[in-house]
């Protein structure tokens, strides 16, 4: 009883299942599976014979009609006079010319629904082509962008050629649409002189009425296809080599097969039908998976069903006991489960010590828990962090060094008694830290964040006077777009004291909104001295993290301000959005802010009016 316990589950398994079931299934299922397998598979192949032989002759049919559509497009008188002119006419002359060939090609092919254009193709005046196509060619179209020209090189000595299926050479083609084509030299019908080319275009979908074929059996694994003796594929009948090439099956492999057998492509082995027409040069081929056959195995498997009915009854007893062994520690781990679904992480499955499945499911369920409760601390100690990287930020917004220039303002214009200026940099500042004050994960109107770039603007204007400039390109419709909080004012601040500062005159910094799609992207470009290589290369590194950590000494502020920027967009927006360098003609620096496109406001807005 203790080795039972011992074995693991699927030992207990097998041992008591496998020997009832092999002794039944050994001496009856073996023989009654082969036999009933060759006497289908040889059903088979004379069925994929006949089909393919069927389906060539189909074929046949289709292109003997083809040919005699070719030729009465042969034998027209005006199709002759067109192409057999020797010298060009007038332009009028020609226009009405072209016309008539146009509405007699029309009219040869209204009973012709698969027929997709037929071109024309003199001799003596190779600039000119006569057609009629559901779709136009395009404008420098000519004989030589052909595949089978020249027609001799072919080495086909019949009166037409079948080009294999490619996509249709027009214009508005844009759904690749493919045609096979017949070929065939315009002869003067007097001197049977070789005046022109004709080329009849049809589209591929004409095969899917000519061998509509589902296969012999009932799971429709069959394939179908029609192929040259190059391999290449004229047809398939699901669409997926369809004006390409079997590369498992070269033009000497197709040559080779027999009317019907077996063949391995791809691993698979296949039963296939193979027939080769001699008026078309064309090869139906069917394959028909090996283990399909398996399907139609009813008598076999009623067999094994009966046997198994009987055998049933004796495992029944030995089934009851092994379940019940089963079930029961299973029990037991679905009250523990029961309290984990009520939150309760501190519960533990039982350790019964066996190394069987359940076992191991009892200690991989235990360490799971152990997990979930390890990442609920590091959830808990993400959102700190995020909390202090708001503080990092807002210390990067209203740094120390701007609000001291600002009251170096203040003092200033103090001084020289401008009261009105006084209170414009007063409000202008009281503006940008109570702006600073709201929820900064919270999204306003584009209008109302250059609002506030604009009263940061005022004040720098105070201290740089006509140095900077502020720009802005912003369609009207897109101002009612929808921004994360003091996300463009801090890259205008950037470009004024990392680009411009040392600037005497002609600095301009410039705010360009586009939409595209479902993304709205904000640019704030400067004409300042540029971004360093290796300081670019570190803030992009920095934009990968999503991080605070890490700065260098030249650019500490800005590294800070566009990192904490950087991780306020993904963890409100996701990863796909986020800050980027932009492409600038000259010097200076541009940074394009992504952000997706929403038009309705979320949530109510704060009033930025003084209490």
């Amino acid at each position: 009883m203790k080795l039972w316990q011992a074995w693991n589950l699927k030992t207990k398994l097998v041992i008591s299942f496998s020997f009832l079931f092999a002794v039944s299934f050994i001496c009856s299922g073996v023989f009654y599976y082969y036999s009933s397998v060759t006497e289908l598979k040889n059903q088979s192949l004379q069925l994929l014979g006949s089909n393919s032989a069927q389906i060539s002759r189909s074929i046949e049919l289709y292109t003997e009609d083809l040919e005699k559509l070719s030729l009465s497009v042969f034998n027209d008188a005006i199709i002759q006079k067109a192409v057999g002119q020797e010298e060009p006419g007038s332009v009028v002359e020609q226009a009405d010319l072209s016309q008539q060939v146009t509405s007699h090609l029309l009219n040869l092919t209204v009973s012709w629904p698969a027929v997709q254009g037929i071109y024309l193709y003199p001799d003596k005046q190779r600039e000119l082509i006569y057609f009629w196509s559901k779709r136009s060619p395009p404008v420098d179209y000519s004989i030589e962008q052909e595949p089978w020209y020249p027609y001799g090189d072919q080495g086909i000595r019949t009166p037409f050629i079948l080009w294999p299926t490619m996509k249709e050479n027009t214009i508005t083609n844009f759904l690749g649409e493919k045609v096979f084509s017949l070929v065939r030299p315009i002869n003067q019908i007097n001197t049977g002189k070789r005046i022109g080319y004709m080329k009849i275009d049809i589209h591929a979908d004409a095969f899917k009425n000519l061998v509509s074929f589902r296969g012999n059996n009932d799971s429709g694994d069959s394939l179908l296809y029609i192929l040259t003796d190059r391999g290449q594929v004229v047809y398939d009948q699901r669409d997926e080599l369809t004006g390409g090439k079997m590369t498992d099956l070269s033009g000497n492999d197709v040559s080779r097969l027999g009317s019907s057998g077996t063949i391995v492509l791809q691993g698979t082995q296949y039963l296939y039908g193979y027939y080769r027409s001699d008026y078309t040069r064309w090869s139906a081929l069917i394959l028909t998976p090996m283990d399909a056959i398996t399907n139609k195995l009813k008598v076999i498997r009623n067999t094994v069903m009966g046997i198994e009915a009987i055998v049933m009854l004796l495992v029944f007893a030995f089934a009851w006991f092994i379940a019940t062994g089963v079930t029961r520690p299973l029990r037991k781990m679905i009250v523990t489960m029961r309290h984990v679904e009520r939150g309760d992480f501190t519960v533990r499955a039982e350790q019964t010590g066996n190394r069987n499945e359940i076992g191991l499911l009892g200690k991989v369920f235990n360490q799971m828990l152990d997990s979930l409760q390890d990442m609920i601390a590091k959830i808990y100690v993400a959102e700190i962090r995020e909390k202090d990287a708001r503080l990092v930020a807002l210390q990067a917004q209203i740094n120390p060094h701007f609000l001291f220039n600002t009251l170096t303002i203040l003092k200033s214009l103090g001084r020289k008694g401008a009261s009105e200026d006084v209170v414009a940099v007063t409000e202008s500042l009281a503006h940008l830290f109570r702006y600073s004050l709201y929820d900064w994960n919270r999204t306003v109107e584009l209008r109302e964040e250059l609002r506030l770039i604009e009263s940061y603007i005022k004040i720098q204007k105070y201290r740089f006077q006509e140095r900077i400039s502020f720009e802005t390109d912003i369609p009207e419709s897109l101002m009612g777009c929808q921004v994360l909080r003091l996300t463009i004012q801090p890259l205008v601040e950037n470009a004024v004291v990392h680009g411009l500062e040392k600037r005497k005159s002609g600095g301009v910094v410039s705010v360009r909104v586009r939409a595209s799609s479902d993304t709205l992207n904000i640019e704030v470009a400067d004409n300042g001295a540029g971004m360093d290589a290796t300081v670019k290369n570190r803030l992009l590194r920095r934009f990968e993290d999503g991080g605070m950590h890490g700065s260098d000494a030249d650019g500490e502020h800005m590294g800070i301000a566009l990192a904490n920027i950087q991780q306020r967009l993904r963890l409100v927006y996701g990863s796909e959005y986020g800050l980027s360098f932009g492409d600038v003609s000259g010097e200076g620096t541009a940074v394009v802010l992504k952000l997706p496109l929403r038009l309705e406001a979320k949530e109510a807005r704060h009033e930025d009016h003084a209490d």
